[in-house]
């Protein structure tokens, strides 16, 4: 007799549960708890269910709007156009789909404008002797101190091989005895008179024209054991003189271009080394 009661106890409870949010026995359980969620709808009309990959379908409706649109999209569609890069940021702030394809904003006008900059450092010439004696002396009345410095520039003529002097004559003697031993005979022993005292008493290899030639040898000599050779280039007795300047003030160097004007076959550049 218990066991009857408890079943039809259970039967009608499940009854009620399954009738009473379906609204089988009046208003549902959510229109009671929340109605003012359904007087609050705006347009309800306007709303559709798509599917989760319907990306192509929603890129379409945009470019086709409905004939009847909310209050706030006739306004924005009445507003004035705004600037490229005012779109682009309301794009990516209202609408996550097109925050990828955001136009960037426009660069500012001044941006592709680059002011010119005076170099630090400015040389002018190749100048004979007579030349840099007169162009020196002009420039002596703008009172750069030593902002101004002059070098000699020499035209490189050729390039030798050789072998740094070391322990004087009879490290030079040393040498050539090893290149002996090894099969070098091409060589001679750079004198005690030679202008350059850098060289005194080194061993010299050969004469080349060219640098590249120069280092071709080398790598000969390389394989056959000599390591110790290197390449200086030979330069012209008769050099070119110029003038370098640093930090002009732009008053400076308006009274440089004037003065160089008297010197047409001079030119102005940047600092080489």
């Amino acid at each position: 007799m218990k066991l009857k009661l408890l079943f039809w106890l259970l039967l009608v409870g499940n009854v009620v549960l399954f009738g009473l949010p379906r609204g089988y026995f009046g208003a549902s359980a959510t229109e009671r708890r929340e109605p003012q969620r359904l007087a609050e709808q705006l347009h309800p009309e306007l709303l559709s269910v798509l599917p989760a990959n319907s990306e192509k379908l929603v890129s379409q409706l945009r470019a086709q709007p409905p004939a009847s649109q909310p209050a706030g999209a006739e306004a924005m569609a009445a507003a004035p156009a705004a600037p490229a890069g005012a779109l682009a940021t309301t794009a990516t702030a209202t609408d996550p789909a097109a925050a990828t394809q955001a136009v960037p904003a426009a660069p500012a006008a001044g941006a592709s404008q680059v002011a010119a900059v005076t170099p630090s450092c400015t040389e002018v010439g190749n100048f004979t002797a007579t030349d840099a004696r007169r162009f020196s002396a002009q420039l002596a009345s703008l009172n750069l101190g030593d902002k101004v410095v002059q070098k000699l520039t020499q035209d490189v003529t050729s390039h030798m091989v050789y072998i740094p002097p070391q322990d004087g004559r009879e490290g030079a003697e040393r040498r050539t005895a090893e290149l002996r031993r090894l099969g070098i005979g091409d060589f001679y022993v750079i004198p005690d008179s030679f202008p350059n005292p850098a060289l005194r008493n080194g061993v010299s290899l050969g004469i080349f024209r060219t640098e590249d030639a120069a280092k071709a040898y080398v790598g000969q000599l390389i394989s056959r054991g000599v390591r110790s050779a290197r390449i200086i280039a030979r330069r012209s007795g008769a050099g070119k003189q110029v003038f370098q300047l640093r930090d002009l003030s732009p008053e400076a160097r308006t009274a440089l271009d004037n003065i160089k004007s008297a010197f047409p076959d001079q030119e102005i550049r940047a600092c080489s080394a």
